[in-house]
């Protein structure tokens, strides 16, 4: 059964959650582009949870103040503990209110959120990843706890499958992330790809980023490419473990990510400016999955 907010013209909660889907339109044009797409009540639920992970991202990242980070962590652990109880929440008032709304109607996978402050707080600390499995460890990291989070909201049952599949998303969303900002993290003293796969393929992100692409990185990150792609696919052979509502909104949501890939494919792998996909393209997925599913 879908869980109902009380309506009046405009409640201090209701201002809550558009604080909530301000930071979620700022920061991921994307996301909102298809979550604001969903019934009422869900999409409330997904600006709470997206700005909720979205500070705990900037906690470090933008603030560089570990103790945001642990107020926030205590606010979550508050919610969790004492769901119906007041709160002076230490670290933004505004989010942790609505987190608490929806925490009142849905089971939150609260661990989620605990692993992904946990890899917030390794991340301060950034090496290089000996290995892929020490990537894709850091995609569920950052990414993975949120689809995880977003489960509850985004089916009428979780199972493990539903788990495991928006698990899957987040990793493949947070892969294709890695894959369209190489130049810009780089710029942050940042390499992404493993040192394994770096040696296998012969290549040197500074040598690119100075003397321009090759086909050894080419290689190097198609091969990543084909990784997020085969997940992304095997997401939509499994979309039905989502709501019939949510089904194609994480189909529009996932296809525009995806379609990321073919933008930097057509900028020739540029590490000296992000690509982004264009309203006109947006629409268009829109019109696709619209006529899909004949009620979006």
């Amino acid at each position: 059964m879908a869980f109902q907010y009380r309506r009046t013209s405009m409640t201090m909660m209701d201002m809550n959650f558009k604080y909530c889907h301000k930071i979620m339109k700022k920061h991921s044009k994307s996301f909102s582009y298809a979550f604001d797409l969903l019934p009422e009540d869900q999409r409330k639920a997904v600006w709470a949870i997206y700005a909720v992970c979205r500070k705990i991202d900037d906690s470090i990242d933008v603030y560089g103040d570990i103790q945001f980070l642990n107020q926030i962590k205590e606010d979550i652990q508050s919610i969790e503990k004492y769901p119906y109880e007041h709160h002076h929440f230490q670290s933004d008032r505004r989010i942790m209110m609505a987190l608490q709304h929806v925490a009142q109607h849905k089971n939150i996978a609260f661990q989620s959120f605990y692993n992904l402050i946990d890899t917030v707080y390794k991340d301060q600390h950034f090496t290089m990843f000996e290995t892929d499995a020490e990537l894709f460890g850091y995609c569920y990291g950052v990414a993975g706890t949120v689809g995880e989070v977003l489960t509850p909201i985004l089916s009428d049952h979780e199972t493990h499958q539903t788990y495991d599949v928006a698990r899957r998303l987040g990793e493949s969303l947070q892969l294709i992330n890695i894959l369209r900002d190489v130049g810009e993290d780089f710029d942050n003293e940042r390499v992404y790809f493993s040192k394994q796969r770096l040696k296998q393929y012969e290549v040197d992100i500074a040598e690119v980023y100075q003397n321009g692409v090759n086909n050894h990185y080419i290689d190097l990150w198609e091969y990543y490419a084909a990784i997020a792609e085969k997940d992304f696919q095997d997401v939509m052979d499994q979309i039905k473990v989502f709501s019939i509502e949510a089904q194609p909104i994480i189909e529009l949501a996932a296809r525009i990510y995806i379609e990321i890939l073919d933008e930097v494919r057509q900028a020739n792998y540029t590490l000296h400016e992000r690509v982004f996909v264009d309203k006109r393209k947006k629409a268009k997925l829109f019109h696709e999955i619209n006529s899909k599913y004949h009620r979006i």
